[in-house]
C-alpha cells in the first residue's frame, strides 16, 4: 500500500499517500462484485441528486437574503451539520476504510495520521456532495453581493471541516467509551440525547413554517447562528449587510470549534491505534464452578426448552446488550422509534388532531428490526462456526429474529401505551398494537432477506460505528429497502386501521397484525433460511473482513 511502501523505502509520508491508498482500497473492493459496482453507482446517483438539491437551497438563500433568508440559511445550516454528526450513528457508519489501527506498528506520527486521513475523508461521496452543496452559498452570495462571496467561501469550507471532522471525533470518542462496559450506559444515554434531536429539529421548523411564524423562526435562526451548528453558513449574510465584525465573530466561532473537534480527534487516534488491548485488564482471577447450561439463560427465556433453537436465542438475547456495535445499533434505533410517534402525534398536524396514532407508530415498528439486515456482518467469521456445525438457515434466522423481536416489542408496545395515553388517543390503542407487532414481524422478515442476499463486512475496528470502505452507502440502501418492502405489505392492514374507528375494529386490527407479523416473519426466514443454507460459504466470504 503507499503508506506502508513510503515508510518501508525511507521515504517521508505524506497526505497523499493517504487518498491514494484510500481510492486503491475502493477500487479493490469493487473489484469481481457487480453488486458493489451497481451499488456504488446507486450512491453516486443520490450523492448527486442530494448534491443538486443542497446547491440550490443554499444559493437561493443567499440570494433571497433578508430574515427569510437567515431562517433558510440558518436551519439548512445546523439540519446538515447535524446529519453529518448523528447519520453515521444512527445508519451509514463511518468509512473506515483508513483504520487507525492498521498503522499502529508503522513509523507514522499521529499529526501526519490525522491529516491523512482528514484528507481520505474529504474524498468520499457524502463530503463531496457537501462540498458542492456549501457551493451554493458561494454562488448565489457572489450573485446578490460580488466580493462578499470571499466570506461565504470561507464559512463553507470551515462547515465542510466542521461536519467531517466532528462526525470522526464523535464516533471516535464513542467508540472509545463503549470500550469500557462501566461507561456505556452512559454513552448509550448521551447517544439518545443526540440522536432524538434530529426529528424535534425538522418537525419544529416544518410547524413555523405552516404557520408563517417568521418572527419566531428568524429568532432560533439567529441562536443558532451563534453556534457551531449555525455560525460558518451566516457570516456572509452578515457581511453582506455591513456587519464585518459579527461576521468576523462568527467565522472565529467556526473556526474555533473545527480546532477544539481537530484536538479531540487528535487525542482520540492513539486509543484508536492501540485498541481494545488498552483497555484490557487482567483476568486470572478464580471464579465459581462452571455453571449449567440453562443457567445461562435470561430468566424471560427459560421457558424454552433447552435445544439448539432456544441456544440460537439466547445468544442473541445476550449479544444485543453485550457487544458493542450492537448496542450502539439497537439503541440508535430504539431513541428513534420513541422519539418519531410522539413528534407525529405533537407536531404540525395537532391542531388537525394529529397524525393517526397507527400511522405515527407504524414507521418506529418498520424501523424495529432494520438492525438485523446485516447480522451476519455483525459476527464476522465468528459465523463460521455456525457453519461447521450445520445449523439449518431457517432456524438460525428465526432464532436472531426472535432474540431482536423479544427485545423490541416489548419496548414498542410501551412507547404505543405511553403516546396513546399523553396524547388521548387511548380509544386507538388496539388497532396501534396491532400495527406494531405487524410492522416489527414483517421488518425482521424483510431484514432477514436483506441479510442473505446483500451481506458485507464490518472493519476488525474497536469502533462500533464503522464500516468497511464503500458499505456506508449499502447500509442505508439496505435500511431503505427493507423500510419500503415492509411498508408495501404492511399497507392494507394500515390503512383500515387508520379509516376505521371503534373498539372491534380495534381488535380486528389487533388480531389481524398478529397473524400479518408472524406469518411475514415465518415466510422471511422460510425464503431466506433455504438462500442461507445455499450460499452459507459464500455469505461467510462477503463478511469476513479484507486484511
Amino acid at each position: 500500500m503507499a503508506v506502508a511502501e513510503a515508510t518501508a523505502t525511507g521515504q517521508r509520508v505524506k497526505t497523499v499517500h493517504f487518498v491514494r491508498l484510500k481510492l486503491r482500497l475502493m477500487r479493490n473492493g469493487l473489484r469481481g462484485q457487480p453488486w458493489r459496482i451497481a451499488l456504488f453507482i446507486s450512491g453516486v446517483v443520490v450523492g448527486v441528486g442530494a448534491a443538486v438539491g443542497g446547491f440550490g437551497l443554499f444559493t437561493a438563500a443567499a440570494v433571497t437574503g433578508g430574515r427569510t433568508g437567515l431562517v433558510m440559511t440558518g436551519f439548512a445550516g445546523a439540519g446538515l451539520t447535524l446529519s453529518w454528526l448523528l447519520m453515521p450513528l444512527l445508519f451509514f457508519g463511518v468509512d473506515e476504510t483508513i483504520d487507525p489501527a492498521r498503522f499502529a506498528l508503522l513509523p507514522v506520527r499521529r499529526g501526519v495520521l490525522l491529516r491523512g486521513m482528514l484528507a481520505a475523508a474529504g474524498v468520499g461521496i457524502p463530503s463531496l456532495a457537501t462540498a458542492v452543496a456549501l457551493l451554493g452559498s458561494v454562488v448565489g452570495t457572489a450573485v446578490r453581493h460580488g466580493p462578499v462571496a470571499g466570506v461565504a467561501l470561507v464559512g463553507a469550507v470551515l462547515a465542510l471541516l466542521t461536519c467531517v471532522v466532528g462526525s470522526r471525533a464523535l464516533t471516535s470518542a464513542f467508540a472509545s467509551m463503549l470500550r469500557s462496559r462501566r461507561v456505556r450506559d452512559l454513552a448509550a444515554i448521551l447517544l439518545a440525547v443526540l440522536a432524538s434531536s434530529i426529528a424535534p429539529l425538522q418537525f419544529a421548523v416544518s410547524s413555523l413554517i405552516s404557520h408563517g411564524d417568521l418572527d419566531r423562526a428568524a429568532r432560533i435562526a439567529g441562536v443558532l447562528a451563534w453556534t457551531p451548528l449555525g455560525a460558518p453558513y451566516v457570516a456572509a449574510a452578515d457581511a453582506a449587510d455591513g456587519r464585518w465584525g459579527t461576521a468576523l465573530v462568527r467565522l472565529a466561532i467556526a473556526a474555533g470549534s473545527v480546532g477544539a473537534l481537530l484536538v479531540w480527534w487528535f487525542g482520540t487516534l492513539e486509543s484508536a491505534m492501540i485498541g481494545v488491548a488498552a483497555g484490557a485488564r487482567s483476568t486470572n482471577r478464580s471464579g465459581p464452578p462452571v455453571r449449567a447450561v440453562v443457567a445461562l439463560f435470561p430468566a424471560l427465556l427459560r421457558v424454552l426448552r433447552p435445544g439448539r433453537f432456544s441456544g440460537l436465542v439466547a445468544r442473541e438475547w445476550r449479544y444485543w446488550w453485550r457487544d458493542p456495535r450492537r448496542r450502539a445499533n439497537l439503541f440508535s434505533v430504539t431513541i428513534a422509534g420513541a422519539v418519531l410517534p410522539a413528534v407525529l402525534r405533537v407536531g404540525p398536524a395537532a391542531e388537525h388532531g394529529g397524525t393517526p396514532l397507527p400511522l405515527a407508530v407504524a414507521f418506529s415498528a418498520l424501523m424495529a428490526a432494520l438492525v438485523l439486515a446485516n447480522q451476519f456482518g455483525l459476527d464476522g467469521t465468528a459465523y463460521a462456526l455456525h457453519l461447521l456445525v450445520g445449523v439449518p438457515g431457517r432456524v438460525e434466522l428465526r432464532a436472531r429474529a426472535l432474540g431482536l423481536v423479544l427485545l423490541m416489542v416489548p419496548i414498542q408496545v410501551l412507547v404505543t401505551v405511553a403516546v396513546a395515553v399523553l396524547t388521548g388517543a387511548a380509544a386507538q390503542l388496539p388497532a396501534a398494537l396491532g400495527v406494531v407487532v405487524a410492522g416489527v414481524g414483517l421488518s425482521a422478515g424483510a431484514s432477514a432477506l436483506a441479510s442473505v442476499l446483500a451481506p458485507y463486512p464490518f472493519p476488525e475496528s474497536t469502533n462500533p460505528f464503522a464500516v468497511s470502505g464503500g458499505t456506508g452507502g449499502l447500509r442505508g440502501l439496505l435500511a431503505l429497502a427493507g423500510s419500503l418492502s415492509a411498508a408495501a405489505v404492511l399497507a392494507p392492514l394500515l390503512l383500515f386501521a387508520v379509516l376505521t374507528d371503534g373498539p372491534v375494529a380495534g381488535v380486528v386490527v389487533l388480531l389481524a397484525g398478529l397473524v400479518w407479523g408472524g406469518a411475514g416473519l415465518v415466510i422471511g426466514t422460510h425464503v431466506a433460511g433455504d438462500i442461507l443454507d445455499r450460499r452459507g460459504p459464500e455469505i461467510l466470504a462477503a463478511v469476513t473482513p479484507r486484511r
